[in-house]
């Protein structure tokens, strides 16, 4: 019997609710392409929906949904970080994922940073300008030191050309066929090495 993945998908989108989200169509392809490799259950969360407050804590108040996001991290074998581009950076919905992230390092989270250890990480991005390559640098950067397993060619990215409507950007990226290129390999790597760390993981001693 083939493994089964757990997927959670970070959407740090600016958009909230059912509003159309280029970033959630984007992880979707990759989520599509995992399917082709074995059984997931996936699931996604729209940052913008939750309550999620300024700090580096566990739970920064009575409302704070982070420490459920923590208990989803925790039990995912693959997490992917998207966000959209906004002003040559990442999203501040992803920032602020990445800054409550902090509690693993401090070790307020159980087990720490180890906790995050034989997990691997995907990212999706995109914009309406350039920028897709710095903004995949920080997130690798940040993700390597929290012990995520970050394979290559993972992640998948759409920047629409400049002066353009962003508006069209949903249309000419599906017409795009290196975007599905990219979703075929990020979904295909991301699949391959989460079952190889499920199978074999790593000591965290």
């Amino acid at each position: 019997m083939e493994t089964s993945l757990t997927v959670l998908v970070l959407n740090a989108s600016l958009k909230k609710g059912g509003a159309p989200s280029n970033t959630e169509e984007v992880a979707n392809l990759v989520l599509e392409q995992m399917k082709k490799y074995g059984p997931i259950e996936s699931e996604m969360l729209r940052l913008a929906d939750m309550d999620i407050p300024v700090g580096l804590g566990y739970r920064e108040s009575e409302t704070d949904e982070w420490p459920m996001v923590v208990e989803k991290i925790q039990k995912a074998d693959v997490v992917i970080f998207a966000t959209p581009i906004w002003w040559g950076g990442r999203s501040s919905l992803m920032q602020r994922a990445i800054e409550r992230m902090d509690a693993f390092d401090e070790g307020t989270v159980p087990g720490g940073r180890g906790a995050l250890l034989n997990k691997v990480a995907g990212i999706v991005i995109t914009g309406s300008e350039d920028g897709a390559q710095a903004v995949m640098a920080g997130l690798m950067e940040v993700l390597s030191f929290m012990n995520f397993t970050l394979p290559p060619q993972c992640c998948t990215y759409w920047v629409g050309e400049t002066g353009l409507d962003p508006k069209t950007d949903a249309e000419r990226r599906r017409a795009n066929p290196v975007v599905q290129h990219m979703a075929e390999a990020t979904g295909k790597n991301l699949s391959y090495y989460a079952r190889l760390l499920k199978e074999h993981p790593q000591s965290t001693s």
